[in-house]
C-alpha cells in the first residue's frame, strides 16, 4: 500500500482513496488544490456522498461549489479493499463565455448553493465574484425574492419547468429571473438563473394602464375598468339573487354646443355633467364616461326592475336645471337605453350589447329612455338568422377577399396586405366581419370559415406569383378558437408548401387585443408553433384592453396594431395622442414593429411619422381592393415609387 501512495502522489489528476468505513486514507497534492479541506470534503462537504453513491456506479457527475461540474470515476485499490477516487473537470464554469453576456447569470448547486457566475451578477451584487461562491443563492437576494427563488428552486427540480421569478430590489428596480435544470442520464446537475431588468416596461405598463383606467376629462372609470366592474358586480348580484340595471346615456345637442362654442366648452360642460349624475347616483352605483358625450351607469343591488325607472325619474328632475358654463346657463338633456340583469341578459357583454342595442334603437326612433324589449329582441333573432345561413354559406361562394395595402410609414415601400373578408349575404348584401365573425365562433362554424378564407388567400396568391406580384406580408385575421384545432396548422402549412415556402410572401396571423388579453396565455404553445413554422404574429385594436401588455414579454408578437378610435383622435385629442406615442415607445423599447390602422388624413400620417411609427394602412394608402385590382396597383405603385424595395 505505501508503494502505490507513492504512485498515486505523483499523478496530476486529482486522486483520493478512502477505506469502505469512510475513513480518508490519503489524497495526491492535485486533489488538495482542487478540495481545500479533503477531510472535511468527505465528512460534511460536498463529497459525503461518495461512498454511499459508489455502491451502486462506478462513473458519475457532481457540481462542485466553484469549481464547476467534474466527471468521478471510482475504483478499488489493487491488494486493498480501499476505493479510489479520480476526479476530472467535465467544464470550466469560470471560463470567459458567460461574462461575454451583459445580463447577470449565476449558476447553483441542486442544493442551492453558488456554483458560478459572470461578472454582471457579481456587479449587480456589489461583491467579488469569488466572495460568492458556496454561498445559499437566495440569501444574497433577501426578502421575498429568497423566498421566490427558494421555491422556485424547489418547484424546478420537481417539475422541471418554472416561469418566472419577480425580484423587487432596494433601489426600486424590478428583475425577472428566468431558472433552468441542467440534467444528465435523469441527474440534477446545476441551476442556470438568468436576469433580466424589467423596471422601465413595468413603469410604461403602469403609465398605459392608469391611462385607460380612468378617464383624463371627467376624472371618471374608464368603460374598460367599467366593464370589469360589471363582470364582476354581476357575480355578486347572482349570489345575492339581487336585480343589477345597467343605463347607457349620451347628451341631446352636445355636438351643436361642441361646434357653436368651441371644445373647451364641451369640455367644462362635460365635467359638469358627470359632475351632477354623480351626485345624483346613489353611493353604491357605478358612474363611468365611455367616450365623446356618452356615459354609463350601474345600479346594483336592485330590488324589481322599477327602480331603474326611478333612476331615470331622479336624473331628469336633476336634468331640469340648466347647467353654468362660463356664467352663462346651459341647457341640457339625455337619452338612456337601459337593459337589467337578469331579465334582459345573464352575462356582462350581453346586457351591455342590449342597453347599446336599446340607446340605438332610441336614437332612431326618438324620445327620452328605452328599456329593452322585445321589439330590440327582433335584432336578436337576425343574428340567428345570420347564423343559419352562415352554414353552407362557403359551399355556395358567399364569401370573398379584399386586400388592404400596407405601406412603411414615409409611404415609400409597400410591405404587404391585410386580408378581409366579406360575406354577400342574399338578402342583407355586404356583411364586414365584425357582423357575421362573432356568429361563426357561436355556431361553431369559424374553423371552416378561417380555412376557406386562407384557401381563397392560396387561389389568389397563384394569380398574383403570375404577374409578378411577391416579396410581401401577407396580414390574416384569425380567432383563437382556431387554435384549438389541427385545421389552422394544417391549411397553413398547405399554403407554405403550395407557394414554396415562405421565400416569396410572408404569412402574418392577426389576433385581436381582447382575444390576447382574455385567451393569450391558454393558447401560448399554439402560438409558439406558428412561429416556429416562421409566421408572424401581430395584435390588432392595441391599446383598446387594459392588462394586456404583460403578455407582449410572454408571447411570440411581432406587430402591435394600434387601436383605431386612437388614430382617429390624432390632432384632437391630446389623450389619444400620448396613448400613441407610448404605445410607440413601447414597440421600439420591446424591438416589436408597429402599425396604424385607419389612418385617413395627412395630418394622421404626419403624425405618425414624426413619431416613429414602422407601417400604416388606411384609406390614406387606399382602401381595400379585389384581387385583380390590387394587382394593377401593386404594379403602379411599384412605378410611382421607383420599385419596390425588398
Amino acid at each position: 500500500m505505501a508503494n502505490t501512495d507513492t504512485l498515486l502522489e505523483h499523478l496530476p489528476c486529482p486522486l483520493a482513496w478512502l477505506e469502505p468505513g469512510g475513513t480518508l486514507l490519503g489524497f495526491n497534492p492535485a486533489f488538495a488544490d482542487l478540495v481545500e479541506d479533503p477531510q472535511h470534503f468527505f465528512t460534511q462537504g460536498a463529497g459525503s456522498h461518495w461512498l454511499a453513491k459508489c455502491q451502486d456506479s462506478h462513473f458519475w457527475r457532481d457540481a462542485l461549489p466553484g469549481k464547476g461540474l467534474m466527471r468521478v470515476h471510482v475504483s478499488h485499490l489493487p491488494d486493498s479493499k480501499a476505493f479510489l477516487f479520480f476526479v476530472q473537470p467535465v467544464v470550466d464554469l469560470h471560463g470567459s463565455v458567460l461574462d461575454l453576456l451583459a445580463h447577470p447569470i449565476f449558476i447553483q448547486c441542486p442544493d442551492g448553493s453558488l456554483l458560478a457566475s459572470n461578472n454582471s451578477f457579481a456587479n449587480f451584487m456589489g461583491s467579488e465574484r469569488s466572495a460568492l461562491i458556496g454561498l445559499e443563492a437566495s440569501r444574497l437576494f433577501g426578502g421575498d425574492g429568497q423566498q421566490g427563488i427558494d421555491s422556485g428552486r424547489e418547484q424546478l427540480l420537481k417539475e422541471g419547468t418554472l416561469e418566472p421569478i419577480k425580484v423587487s430590489r432596494p433601489d426600486g428596480k424590478i428583475w425577472w429571473i428566468q431558472k433552468r435544470l441542467i440534467t444528465q442520464n435523469d441527474q440534477h446537475l446545476a441551476i442556470i438563473s438568468e436576469m433580466w431588468d424589467i423596471t422601465r416596461q413595468l413603469q410604461m405598463e403602469a403609465e398605459l394602464s392608469a391611462m385607460q383606467s380612468a378617464d383624463k376629462l371627467t376624472g371618471l372609470m374608464s368603460r374598460d375598468e367599467f366593464l370589469h366592474q360589471l363582470d364582476e358586480q354581476l357575480h355578486v348580484a347572482k349570489r345575492i339573487q339581487m336585480k343589477l340595471g345597467l343605463m347607457l346615456l349620451d347628451l341631446k345637442s352636445f355636438q351643436q354646443i361642441n361646434d357653436d362654442f368651441g371644445h373647451q366648452v364641451g369640455d367644462s360642460l362635460l365635467r359638469a355633467v358627470a359632475q351632477r349624475i354623480q351626485q345624483t347616483l346613489r353611493e353604491t352605483d357605478i358612474l363611468a364616461r365611455q367616450e365623446g358625450d356618452r356615459f354609463a351607469i350601474m345600479a346594483v343591488h336592485l330590488k324589481n326592475s322599477e327602480a331603474m325607472a326611478q333612476v331615470h325619474h331622479k336624473l331628469a328632475l336633476a336634468f331640469e336645471q340648466p347647467f353654468e358654463i362660463d356664467g352663462k346657463p346651459v341647457p341640457m338633456g339625455f337619452r338612456a337605453g337601459v337593459a337589467i340583469y337578469p331579465d334582459d341578459a345573464d352575462n356582462a357583454n350581453s346586457l351591455f350589447n342590449n342597453a347599446e342595442l336599446t340607446l340605438h334603437q332610441l336614437k332612431r326612433d326618438g324620445g327620452d329612455v328605452r328599456f329593452y324589449d322585445e321589439r330590440i329582441d327582433a335584432m336578436v333573432r337576425l343574428t340567428r338568422e345570420l347564423g343559419k345561413d352562415l352554414r353552407g354559406a362557403t359551399e355556395r361562394g358567399e364569401f370573398f377577399l379584399r386586400y388592404q395595402p400596407i405601406v412603411s410609414a414615409y409611404g415609400n415601400k409597400l410591405l404587404g396586405v391585410e386580408t378581409l373578408v366579406r360575406w354577400e349575404h342574399p338578402q342583407h348584401g355586404t356583411l364586414v366581419p365584425q357582423e357575421f365573425v362573432y356568429i361563426a365562433e357561436h355556431v361553431g362554424l369559424i374553423n371552416e370559415l378561417g380555412e376557406h378564407v386562407l384557401a381563397m388567400l392560396t387561389r389568389d396568391l397563384h394569380q398574383w406569383l403570375d404577374y409578378g406580384v411577391y416579396n410581401l406580408c401577407l396580414t390574416v385575421n384569425i380567432s383563437p378558437q382556431q387554435l384549438k384545432g389541427q385545421g389552422l396548422f394544417d391549411k397553413t402549412r398547405e399554403l407554405l408548401a403550395q407557394l414554396g415556402g415562405a421565400d416569396q410572401f410572408t404569412l402574418e396571423l392577426e389576433l385581436n387585443e381582447a382575444a390576447i388579453h382574455n385567451d393569450g396565455q391558454r393558447y401560448a404553445q399554439q402560438l409558439h408553433e406558428l412561429k416556429k413554422m416562421g409566421l408572424r404574429l401581430s395584435i390588432d385594436e392595441f391599446g383598446s384592453i387594459n392588462g394586456a401588455l404583460n403578455n407582449l414579454t410572454k408571447l411570440p408578437i411581432d406587430t402591435i396594431k394600434i387601436d383605431r378610435h386612437f388614430i382617429a383622435k390624432l390632432g384632437k385629442d391630446p389623450d389619444a395622442e400620448t396613448l400613441v406615442k407610448a404605445i410607440l415607445r413601447l414597440g421600439k423599447d420591446l424591438g416589436i414593429r408597429t402599425s396604424a390602422v385607419g389612418v385617413e388624413e395627412l395630418d394622421q400620417l404626419n403624425f405618425l411619422r414624426n413619431e416613429h411609427c414602422d407601417q400604416v394602412q388606411g384609406f390614406a394608402v387606399s382602401e381595400p381592393m379585389g384581387s385583380e385590382d390590387f394587382i394593377t396597383w401593386y404594379h403602379n405603385f411599384n412605378l410611382v415609387r421607383g420599385g419596390i424595395q425588398p
